[in-house]
């Protein structure tokens, strides 16, 4: 080998390991900015049992959530992988966010707003701390949620509804904070429990979470429709014993504007009967509609379309939903529905807002 080569050669190693040295630098570097990030951003609503960092990747384990004083929730493990080139840019750039075992209590109250399980920063000294204190923005190329548990509780019924989301598991990739003008993609599903069925519920699709434009399917598989009672049932009808559903729903928000076209299966649909029980189920006569489910093999098919404007404060998605469903119900059976009766409180819409909302308030500290 000619002494040109060695030299070369030579060169080319010592630059390569000052390559090595470099990306290892940042690698930490990246990591030690990401976790000091995190320690100011948990605040006194967060605590955490370790956080703890090796080569780029912060792990913070035993997160407890807390509202008011009161516990609302808990995660086993996040683990945050810095990408090594924030370092050398003005926001905060997260290659993945792994988080196990989450599990926590959503509230939906009287009035119809969400509660979600952190306290907010108060609003009015944000605004006046906003022009002195510029907000971090983040860049999370991939988040992946697994074994996840939910307890919802929804007040604004006359009757309180409680559903219990187990093994919930989401995917999802490029979140901005604050929201930028670009697709987020994801994948959801949830075992929703009840009396008879561990019901399955899907969603994938793409939100742009600037604009809140939507493209989307939800799935619903073996639902307990017990589950829903006080959503349902009005003055006057049947309670329902048993029964499950199946639907499937294309949901597209444009402008504010949602359009949901969608199919939902109505399967083995039970009532209990008794001495000052009504008559009606969706204020159609209960003989009407167990004709119909014997005449098509004990299943009601129901094609219906959920539109509205998303900024109108007394539009509901569920509202819209039951409405739309027992319209096409009564035209199944030859009858013609003009009114139906106030069944669902509003507040469907809020839950993207406060969701939204408390994530922007977690890197505002």
């Amino acid at each position: 080998m000619t002494s040109a080569k060695k030299r070369w050669l030579i060169v080319g190693g010592i630059a390569l390991l000052c390559l090595i040295a470099g990306v290892a630098v940042l690698m930490k570097l990246s990591g030690t900015l990401l976790k000091a990030q995190i320690e100011r951003t948990l605040g006194d609503n967060v605590k955490a049992g370790s956080v703890e960092i090796a080569w780029g990747t912060v792990t913070i384990k035993d997160l407890v959530f807390f509202r008011e004083g009161q516990q609302t929730g808990k995660v086993k493990a996040v683990d945050i992988r810095a990408d090594f080139l924030s370092v050398l840019k003005k926001k905060v750039m997260i290659a993945r966010v792994d988080v196990e075992e989450p599990d926590f209590d959503i509230l939906m109250d009287k009035k119809g707003k969400i509660v979600l399980p952190i306290s907010l920063p108060d609003q009015r000294r944000e605004e006046k701390t906003s022009k002195t204190k510029e907000t971090m923005a983040v860049e999370i190329k991939a988040l992946t949620i697994k074994d996840g548990k939910v307890r919802f509780e929804d007040r604004s019924p006359t009757r309180p509804v409680f559903l219990r989301f187990d093994d919930v598991k989401a995917d999802a990739e490029d979140i901005a904070f604050p929201s930028a003008d670009q697709w987020t993609n994801y994948d959801m599903s949830a075992h929703l429990a009840g009396p008879d069925h561990k019901g399955i519920i899907t969603i994938s699709g793409k939100t742009d979470f600037k604009t809140e434009e939507t493209k989307a399917k939800m799935t619903l598989k073996s639902v307990d429709l017990p589950l829903f009672r006080p959503y349902i049932e009005k003055k006057g009808d049947l309670p329902i014993e048993k029964g499950f559903m199946d639907m499937n729903m294309d949901v597209g928000i444009a402008k504010k504007h949602i359009r949901a076209p969608g199919v939902m299966v109505l399967n083995d649909l039970q009532f209990r009967s008794g001495k000052g029980l009504g008559d009606t189920f969706l204020g159609i006569p209960r003989s009407m509609v167990l004709g119909l489910l014997k005449s098509g093999d004990n299943k009601i098919k129901l094609d219906f379309v959920v539109e509205g404007d998303l900024n109108n404060p007394r539009f509901s998605i569920r509202e819209n939903l039951l409405k739309r469903a027992t319209v096409g119900l009564a035209g199944k059976l030859g009858l013609s529905v003009k009114e139906v009766g106030e069944g669902i409180v509003g507040g469907t819409s809020k839950v993207l807002e406060e969701t939204t909302k408390t994530i922007k308030g977690l890197f505002t500290r």
